[in-house]
């Protein structure tokens, strides 16, 4: 199963870069709960964002108020069985201005046990 589990993480950090919200949440089980590392490291609030209703909040937030642009490069996979792990760079601009920020990557995908396997 983990290996189908690195693939449902490349193919929903391929949705991220494509901007397709549709596909990123077919990647995604209907109770997930994403903790994005961006607002804690720029601003030093952290939010979650539960199910597939609070990732389009998250989306909207993210890609159409907040940022200008936001690209995610993985570098590694590493397949860790109920987990997968990204180490890679993220890059984010602002949408009026044209200051840019790239950072160093690292994200844990855990995934449940179960019939679901998705992330």
């Amino acid at each position: 199963m983990s290996r189908e589990n690195v693939e449902t993480v490349r193919r929903a950090y391929e949705a991220w870069e494509a901007d397709d919200l549709d596909a990123f949440l077919a990647q995604l089980d209907p109770d997930v709960e994403w903790h994005p590392s961006i607002e804690p490291a720029l601003e030093g609030n952290a939010t979650t964002y539960k199910g597939h209703e609070g990732v389009r909040r998250g989306w909207a937030e993210y890609r159409g108020e907040a940022f200008g642009r936001l690209a995610a490069r993985i570098e590694e996979i590493h397949d860790l069985g109920e987990s997968v792990l990204v180490l890679g760079r993220f890059t984010v601009s602002g949408r009026s201005s044209q200051i840019e920020l790239a950072t160093e990557l690292g994200e844990l995908v855990t995934f449940r046990a179960g019939d679901r396997h998705r992330a």
